[in-house]
């Protein structure tokens, strides 16, 4: 139980108290009291008035300390003084002191609200919600639409207020803003400057198989020596090395190194993807097969048999990128795959085993900047022996070679 520790001490000063009032000095010490209680000694010791108090008051909770030291003179002024910052009210009817609490002000009536729609031209409503809506006390709100499943007749259905939907799915079509006129002010100058066309951005790309044998090096090396004699590139000393396989130049189509590249018959051009992608959004390019993939196996009981869940999973030639434009640059993220499925001979022998060759990579490039990227290499090594099968070993000739299959990505971004 919290102690209350009260100290109350009444001076007389020498003074009798039987002596006039006004000659009685007091000095009051009050410490960790309620509210109820301290009005009480108050009255009980100093005023020693008739006072009635209010049950709202009796229920206050808080506790306070006081001091007062001083002459009589000016007790009923500090009184005064210290009720007012409580919150308590004295009022004087019959020779009767009525402590009340004081009535709260009435709230400051708010501004009036107005309410602007506005349809964006060019950025989704969501997104304008998040960007400005910190920024505003008024409150937003924004239409969103939920993709009809497949084989749904209905179009697009409104996603309802908190639900998965709703948050997952940011896409809408209107904003709608209830606040003062001068928010609405400052809303209309930042939309005119947000709400602006991102841009978008042509992606080309050609990704190469390019066959290599033992003394080529690497195809990455390879493409160096040819696009640097050709084109005149003026290329880092370190471009090439095994620790760098990724260079960029200006000044130059992708067509231009298209021809150089062409030229040497190592180089197979596997795709040539073309995208043209708004900045933010994302791009694919698929060719290939979707392969049916066994999961999991649930067991419903009753007599039912198992059912095995099934998954398609994609491969072939797959290509993912996504552009996000900025004003002097652009990033790239960009996946690049070559996939095939094979029999499984281990493990779960019933279901494919996928062989994929991937790169990925995130970039930042100028406008029109070429980007070559290597490094992706499945490497063959090949004895052979010439001569009679009936010679001994060592009589036959014999040779060694090596040789592997690297993916090279050439990548153009150019704003539109």
């Amino acid at each position: 139980m919290k102690k209350i520790l009260l100290v109350f001490v009444f001076l007389l000063a020498g003074v009798a108290r039987a002596k006039a009032p006004e000659e009685q000095p007091a000095r009051f010490d009050f410490r960790s009291l309620g509210v109820a209680q301290v009005v009480q000694l108050i009255y009980a010791e100093a005023l020693e008035s008739s006072y009635v108090i209010d049950p709202e008051v009796l229920k206050d909770e808080r506790v306070v300390s006081f001091r007062y030291n001083g002459g009589k003179p000016g007790v009923n002024a500090f009184i005064a003084s210290f009720f007012d910052s409580l919150g308590l009210a004295v009022s004087r009817r019959g020779g009767v002191d009525f402590i009340t609490r004081k009535a709260s002000p009435p709230p400051a009536a708010a501004p009036d609200e107005e309410v602007f729609v506005y349809k964006p031209r060019f950025r989704d409503g969501g997104y304008l919600v998040e960007l400005l809506g910190p920024l505003f006390k008024g409150s937003f709100t924004a239409k969103r639409g939920i993709r009809a499943a497949p084989g749904d007749n209905g179009g697009q259905r409104v996603a309802p207020t908190g639900s998965a939907a709703a948050i997952i799915d940011r896409k809408s079509d209107t904003l709608v803003f209830s606040g003062s006129a001068a928010e609405i002010v400052k809303l209309r100058k930042l939309l005119a400057q947000v709400d602006a066309s991102a841009g978008d951005v042509l992606v080309r790309g050609v990704l190469y198989e390019v066959q290599t044998g033992k003394k080529d090096g690497s195809a990455f090396s390879l493409a160096v020596n040819l696009l640097g004699g050709k084109l005149g590139l003026s290329i880092g000393s370190n471009a090439g090395s095994p620790g760098d396989m990724l260079f960029s130049f200006k000044n130059n189509t992708i067509d231009a190194v298209l021809s150089v590249l062409s030229s040497d018959s190592r180089f197979k051009a596997v795709s040539k993807p073309m995208l043209r992608v708004s900045s933010g959004g994302s791009g694919r390019f698929t060719v290939g097969q979707d392969v049916p993939i066994l999961g999991a196996v649930s067991y419903p009981g009753n007599g039912q048999p198992p059912i095995q869940s099934v998954s398609y999973q994609s491969s072939g030639v797959i290509y993912d990128v996504q552009p996000v434009i900025h004003d002097s640059a652009i990033d790239v993220t960009v996946m690049q795959q070559v996939s095939n499925f094979v029999s499984t001979s281990t493990g779960v022998s019933s279901s494919p085993t996928l062989i994929k060759r991937e790169l990925r990579s995130d970039l930042g490039l100028a406008d029109g900047e070429i980007v070559v990227m290597g490094g992706l290499t499945d490497t063959k090594d090949t004895d052979a022996s010439q001569g009679p099968s009936l010679f001994p070993s060592f009589i036959r000739s014999r040779s060694s070679d090596s040789s592997g299959v690297e993916i090279l990505l050439i990548l153009q971004v150019t704003k539109i």
